[in-house]
């Protein structure tokens, strides 16, 4: 049995996680690799191919990828029985009592970090035992491991992705994670599922790496792979102002590069928007997710705010020039078509670049347990689900008649005149099917367009819609 890792994923940009597990296997002389599948059949043929001696397979399972893994993991083991399988990530802790080991050989419950290397190194993988937080059976002890202190994980290794994909080295942007945790109790988030499932042993804080150690990580990276812009990929980028303050003190003196982050509105005071804006903010994304106060307080249990006060924040925001991308979701519990529309002109009035997904109750969160309780699941298993697909997971048409209007969200954006339109075509079968089938690619790549305009090139948003398109044909 060979030791040799293959690091598997389907989204087109660089996973923290899998950079920071390369710098511990690359520590410790242990080859791997990571593969970008595009096609299901060609990333089998490569296992015999191009990867035929590595016998490790590891997957990040975020619960959207989740039944796609399982499908693949169950056809790997039939055409190459050697070959171990391991799932990281969010689902297989969250959920991992319902883990089929006869598909899987192991999972990494919690972060993968510390273990994963000196697991493989040490030939532990052989042994069929569980090792640390590295599970294979449920019956014997096993630990379960979070982050405690973010700046004592490696220094992520971008080399394994730019060496490889052009695409991404070209792309002109670079994306950075600094912090992990989020304080907040959102019903859809594997965050609040982790707090309430393992209490003390999940920091009930968010964790943020120093600033000066994080500035000097952009620095290293730009050494090399020099780039237009910087991408923030935390939840909350500025949700702790004792860092915030330092850190872009720091970037405006050291960096000064235009930059795109996530925030809250309930952080985003206007001395925290004044110090972002002379920081060269370009683009900030804001989950309004409806405009329903009610369903927003009652069901997905979000940070406490008015419509009122994104309003304003939002009118704040524009006023600077600061691009602002209100991110909604469709096909929530109780929700109708009308709360949709709400959204629409909500966002053309205080003139937002709206973007919308459709609600998918990720098995383990609150809100698949609330749906569950309603029967409102089409499928309860909770073993279907994927982000990136537009199609109901909530009974009804009503639900179908919103994926059609989430499939004109970037026309709408534009063409207010147009809502009331789809909705009414939306009562017919054939227009959602047309919808999905030819609008809903258009979507994509509209709404990626122009949320990261002013970030990139032309050409290079060409590329990026290019493939977020080619993404989004193979995951329909």
């Amino acid at each position: 049995m060979n030791d040799k890792v293959l690091l598997c994923q389907f989204d087109n940009l660089e996973f923290y996680s899998y950079m920071i597990l390369s710098t511990q296997l690359a520590k410790n002389d242990i080859e791997h690799d990571i593969e970008i599948i595009a096609d299901d059949d060609t990333f089998y043929r490569s296992l015999e191919d191009i990867y035929d001696d590595f016998g490790i397979i590891g997957f990040y399972t975020c619960n959207a990828d989740n039944a796609r893994i399982l499908r693949m993991a169950d056809e790997i083991k039939k055409r190459y029985k050697d070959k171990i399988i391991v799932l990281g990530g969010p689902n297989p802790t969250l959920n991992y009592e319902q883990i089929d080991f006869g598909v899987v050989d192991y999972i990494c419950i919690g972060a993968g970090e510390f273990h994963f290397a000196e697991w493989i190194s040490g030939g532990h993988y052989k042994e069929r035992k569980n090792y640390h937080n590295i599970v294979c059976n449920l019956t014997e002890p096993f630990e379960i491991k979070f982050v405690t202190d973010i700046n004592n994980s490696p220094l992520p290794n971008r080399d394994i992705y730019y060496r490889k994909y052009p695409f991404l080295r070209e792309m002109g942007i670079r994306r950075f994670l600094f912090s992990t945790g989020c304080p907040f109790k959102c019903a859809y988030c594997h965050n609040e599922g982790f707090r309430t499932k393992f209490k003390d042993m999940y920091s009930k804080a968010v964790l943020f790496i120093e600033p000066n150690k994080a500035i000097e990580e952009i620095e290293r990276v730009l050494l090399k792979y020099p780039a237009d812009g910087i991408s923030f990929s935390d939840d909350n980028f500025c949700i702790n102002r004792k860092w915030l303050s330092p850190f872009l003190d720091l970037y405006s003196k050291r960096i000064g590069k235009p930059f795109n982050m996530a925030a809250t509105v309930n952080v985003l005071t206007d001395e925290v928007i004044d110090k972002l804006c002379t920081s060269n903010l370009n683009t900030v994304r804001i989950a309004m997710e409806t405009t329903s106060q009610r369903i927003r307080n009652e069901i997905l249990h979000r940070p406490n705010y008015t419509n009122e006060q994104f309003a304003k924040v939002a009118k704040r925001l524009c006023k600077n020039k600061i691009k602002v991308v209100m991110l909604n979701m469709f096909c929530l519990p109780t929700q109708t078509l009308q709360d949709c529309c709400d959204a629409f002109v909500f966002a053309n009035e205080h003139k937002l670049i709206m973007n919308t997904n459709i609600l998918v109750p990720y098995k383990g969160t609150a809100i698949y347990k609330y749906c569950l309780k309603n029967d409102l699941l089409i499928d309860p298993s909770g073993n279907e689900g994927d982000l990136y697909v537009s199609r109901a997971y909530l009974k009804g048409e009503e639900m179908e008649r919103m994926v059609t209007m989430q499939n004109y969200t970037f026309i709408l954006n534009f063409f207010r005149s147009m809502i009331n339109l789809i909705v009414f075509m939306s009562k017919f079968k054939w227009f959602r099917t047309f919808s999905f089938t030819f609008i809903a690619p258009i979507n994509v790549i509209g709404t990626n367009y122009f949320a990261y305009s002013g970030l990139f090139s032309f050409s290079k948003l060409f590329r990026l819609g290019i493939k977020t398109f080619s993404s989004f044909k193979r995951k329909s």
